[in-house]
């Protein structure tokens, strides 16, 4: 009798807990695929609001870039270059995107996404913060971390240094 009690209630939980890990992982398929295009829309809005006068981009896959590089365009135009890099920051991941003119100048840096602490990692997603990097070249010149958030605004300089360097490389071929 003892054995059934203990027994009993083991094997109910088992079955509730297989019932909602299948539930989520059912729901995690059919949603993962809206949330990546979506992502992949957002990103595309930002890239064409960096480079505004692209005709198109082109993915450059031919090189061997930092392991931070997830992906690279060139423009079909010439105009630039945009770098997508994803750093780790205070609280988690930091994705940049980057635009490089074809002389080696940021156009202008985004924060696609970051899971930065709420209140202290809020700069990233604003122009004051991200605005001073545009016109700079690779020394980085007269840029400013953020006093409280110094890893994160660390990080977001490392992703443009990392996007500076994946341009010399593509630029380089």
């Amino acid at each position: 009798m003892v054995r059934k009690d203990f027994i009993w209630p083991i094997a109910i939980l088992t079955i509730i807990c297989l019932v909602a890990s299948s539930g989520l992982s059912l729901v995690n398929g059919l949603t993962a695929p809206m949330i990546d295009l979506a992502d992949a829309e957002r990103q595309m809005l930002a890239m064409n609001a960096i480079l505004p006068t692209a005709t198109g981009f082109e993915e450059i896959d031919d090189v061997e870039l930092p392991r931070t590089v997830r992906e690279a365009f060139r423009s079909e135009n010439g105009v630039g270059y945009i770098v997508v890099v994803s750093v780790n920051g205070y609280n988690g991941e930091i994705r940049v995107l980057c635009g490089i003119d074809a002389d080696g100048k940021i156009i202008s840096a985004k924060t696609l996404s970051h899971s930065e602490t709420k209140g202290f990692g809020d700069f990233l997603d604003q122009d004051w913060y991200t605005g001073q990097f545009d016109g700079k070249d690779s020394r980085l010149e007269g840029i400013s971390t953020v006093t409280g958030a110094t890893i994160s605004s660390t990080a977001f300089m490392n992703a443009i240094r990392e996007a500076l360097a994946a341009f010399e490389l593509i630029r380089g071929v």
